[in-house]
């Protein structure tokens, strides 16, 4: 039986077959995965608690005690949908990589573009979640903005944690510039705070190439790791990955650091780092999650409904004599817990 590489399940086949493109973020704090079957995702978090067993005397039944209460937040994730037209003039001459005297004719051509294309926008849309993953660990909330068919801007929702309170502003003598700063004390605050208020320690702080400066430039940070018999850190950087390097270990807090280079092109075509010089980020590994709504599209006359991360459509407008391709995503970041991370900027 022929394959029809135009159907919507052929495509989902192809794509999770497919491998998106290293995200730290996104990798380190939020890789749990969870679709939905509805449009809207329910996100539950929660701040972490300290009880004590009450004491009863011997003859007592036992104490009630309160649950501890979490949010919930019914949401409609904000849609991702870039998508392209396939024309005469796309497929008339030789692609992208073809050879000079190519015999591939305009319907193999168009079946190349459609999955460079799909590759593409499936990157598009994990740059896109990573960027989410940035703005709630940095600032506790991302504004997602979007366009209409007219090409303008407006504002579709706002997701905020309002709990999340680990946050900081350095200043004065404090800031990471001083090559005096107490860096070590600072991460050490960072990760006892975590650790009391999330019930778990974190196991990594990651900031950009400029904050790696201002840690081998600091003068106590030099005297700790010069100190026989002192292992208090253990810096061995290596790349590990583009844009991605492991910069050392504080061994007193089992506190891995990583630097982060990636990368985005924003709304205007300016590329902008993920991390923003100066921030610091420390948090809980592993916990966070990706949450995906349904999507619900029309194909032909009937309305079909998608589980999944990233939802393919193709289809033509023979007057115009073009075929367009789109890939749709509804995603939002979720942490397990408002405590889970800590946000510093040094300077």
């Amino acid at each position: 039986m022929a394959i029809n590489i135009n159907d919507t399940r052929t495509m989902l086949a192809a794509l999770e077959r497919s491998y998106p493109p290293t995200t730290l973020l996104r990798d380190t704090f939020f890789p749990n995965l969870q679709t939905f079957v509805t449009e809207t995702v329910d996100i539950d978090y929660k701040k972490g608690g300290r009880q004590l067993s009450p004491f009863v005397t011997g003859d007592s039944s036992g104490v009630n005690v309160k649950r501890a209460g979490f949010d919930t937040k019914n949401y409609k994730p904000p849609m991702m949908m870039p998508k392209r037209p396939i024309t005469r003039d796309t497929i008339a001459h030789r692609g992208f990589g073809e050879p000079v005297y190519s015999t591939r004719t305009p319907a193999q051509r168009a079946m190349e573009v459609r999955i460079r294309d799909l590759a593409e926008f499936r990157d598009m849309n994990t740059r896109t979640i990573e960027w989410m993953c940035a703005q709630i660990m940095l600032f506790g909330s991302v504004e997602i903005h979007g366009y209409a068919d007219d090409g303008e801007t407006y504002l579709v929702d706002t997701v905020t944690y309002s709990d999340w309170t680990q946050k900081d502003i350095l200043a004065g003598t404090d800031t990471w510039d001083n090559t005096n700063a107490d860096i070590y004390g600072d991460l050490k605050f960072m990760h006892q705070t975590i650790a009391e208020n999330a019930g778990i320690n974190p196991g990594v702080a990651i900031f950009p190439n400029n904050v790696e400066g201002y840690i081998l430039n600091n003068e106590r940070m030099q005297k700790y790791l010069d100190i026989r018999n002192m292992y208090i850190a253990n810096i061995q950087p290596r790349i590990v990955a583009p844009g991605v390097r492991y910069f050392g270990t504080i061994t007193s807090l089992d506190l891995q650091l990583w630097v982060y280079n990636g990368i985005y092109q924003d709304k205007d075509g300016v590329r902008q780092q993920y991390i923003p010089n100066d921030y610091v980020l420390m948090g809980v590994t592993g916990r966070g999650s990706q949450l995906f709504g349904a999507i619900t599209q029309l194909e032909g006359k009937e309305w079909f409904t998608y589980e999944g991360r990233d939802v393919p459509k193709v289809w033509s407008e023979e007057g115009k004599d073009a075929q367009f391709i789109r890939l749709a995503s509804r995603c939002v970041p979720k942490p397990e817990f408002a405590d889970d991370w800590y946000t510093l900027k040094v300077k």
